[in-house]
């Protein structure tokens, strides 16, 4: 490990919920775990994990604190108001090369390929775009998106001369509108709107009989992680039985979406605090369940990071002056606690 760490001051003001819809031995001890984002089907697997019991059977009472706008689960963790945390890999990568470092460990990959991709329109039958096929078009980015065109540029002979960059926010309307050819957003998320709006009655000429298509930034461009638990390398000096029991639960919680979706819809649909209904819910199992796996978790289990992924991504980032330094992956992740759980 790096040491010291520097802990972030700021605490963050954020409500707490827990609830469990089965019986099991009484908890032991009390688990806060951050969010990156707001309470939906994107953390299903923590959800079901505490509906099904599996934290209890662990002797844990689990609570979520709810992400959203300003809110950032990794000083939370830092500064010891959670314990474990849910959020994109190279968040955790880059808060541990920060001039001052933040404790966290990356202790898990729920979603094993970053759904971050160019979403475009086509016909059913149509094969998902190559990068060589953004020439020519109008291409809408967020603000910090330069970087990832630059990369998917400069691996696949595409010339960006060839293509009009716009700055949008992260929502379909400027593709719905026929503003921009292509948008970068994720995969589990945007795609549903396109879906919805695509499918009305009344939907217009260019939306009608069309669905979306995606150019993937992880198979074109770097590989990487999507969301991935983490934990502080206090608490993994401190409590390494207590790491070991929440990822076997959350482990647990993963394989039961992904081999039950149906089921784990109406136990996601039901928690306290989740804001997505069982319809979004079911097209997100569809969409979402193959990102949690892999080669990888079908080798050596659900959660499995491979080393390689966060040296690629540490040196994607360094290469566009993200980080200033790069480190030993050990520093950062660790596969020690990972069960072998695999889905079926």
């Amino acid at each position: 490990m790096r040491a010291p760490f520097i802990r972030l001051a700021a605490a963050l003001a954020m409500g707490l919920t827990t609830w469990s819809g089965a019986a099991a031995q009484a908890p032991t001890e009390d688990i806060r775990i951050a969010l990156s984002w707001l309470r939906n089907g994107q953390y299903a697997a923590l959800m079901v994990a505490d509906a099904k019991g599996y934290f209890a059977e662990e002797g844990i009472k689990v609570s979520f604190i709810d992400g959203g706008p300003g809110k950032n689960p990794i000083p939370t963790v830092g500064v010891g108001q959670a314990q474990f945390g849910v959020m994109a890999h190279s968040f955790i990568m880059s808060a541990r090369l920060a001039p001052s470092p933040v404790d966290v460990v990356a202790i898990g990959a729920l979603i094993q390929e970053l759904p971050y991709v160019y979403i475009g329109l086509g016909n059913p039958g149509d094969p998902d775009p190559a990068p060589k096929d953004l020439e020519g078009k109008r291409v809408g980015i967020q603000a910090d998106g330069e970087m990832f065109l630059k990369a998917l540029a400069k691996r696949n002979n595409l010339d960006l001369s060839k293509v009009k960059v716009e700055t949008v926010l992260a929502n379909a309307e400027p593709l719905l509108v026929g503003k921009v050819d292509y948008f970068t957003g994720h995969l589990h998320n945007q795609t549903y709107q396109v879906e919805l709006e695509a499918a009305k009655a009344d939907a217009p000429a260019h939306l009608k009989g069309k669905t979306w298509k995606v150019l993937r930034f992880s198979k074109h461009g770097v590989a990487s992680y999507g969301d991935t638990l983490f934990t502080s390398g206090k608490m993994i000096k401190e409590k390494p039985e207590t790491v070991r029991k929440v990822v076997r639960a959350v482990a647990r919680g993963l394989k039961f979406t992904i081999d039950h979706p149906a089921e784990a819809v109406k136990l996601v649909d039901a928690y306290p605090q989740q804001i997505e209904r069982a319809d979004k819910l079911a097209w997100r199992m569809k969409v979402q369940n193959p990102l949690n796996q892999s080669a990888d978790t079908r080798a050596r289990g659900l959660l499995w990071m491979d080393p390689k992924v966060w040296e690629d991504t540490m040196a994607f980032y360094k290469e566009y002056d993200q980080i200033k330094s790069v480190a030993p992956v050990t520093e950062m992740m660790t596969n020690a606690f990972n069960p072998g759980i695999k889905a079926n």
